[in-house]
């Protein structure tokens, strides 16, 4: 007899919808680097996000990036799988 969870299995290594990564990270973006992002700004291609914005505030990410990627974890623990760096 096959437990509940044997059936359940294959849905364990699900990484979060696209769209919600991208929301969560421009939350973050905002609240740590205090630059203004919106979910259109944000793109994911091969677990890094691209963020289209200033070379102002580019330089203003790349500073935090760390703690951006630390928040961003704690939020959606199946992001990290998703987004490994940002540019």
């Amino acid at each position: 007899m096959k437990l509940a969870k044997d059936f359940l299995a294959k849905f364990h290594a699900l990484t979060p919808p696209d769209d919600s990564v991208r929301s969560a990270l421009a939350d973050v973006v905002h609240r740590v680097a205090g630059v203004p992002a919106k979910k259109k700004d944000v793109t994911l291609s091969r677990g890094i996000a691209f963020i289209n914005c200033s070379s102002v505030a580019k330089s203003a990410i790349r500073g935090v990036r760390g703690e951006i990627l630390k928040e961003l974890s704690e939020e959606l623990p199946k992001a990290r799988e998703a987004v490994r760096d940002i540019r």
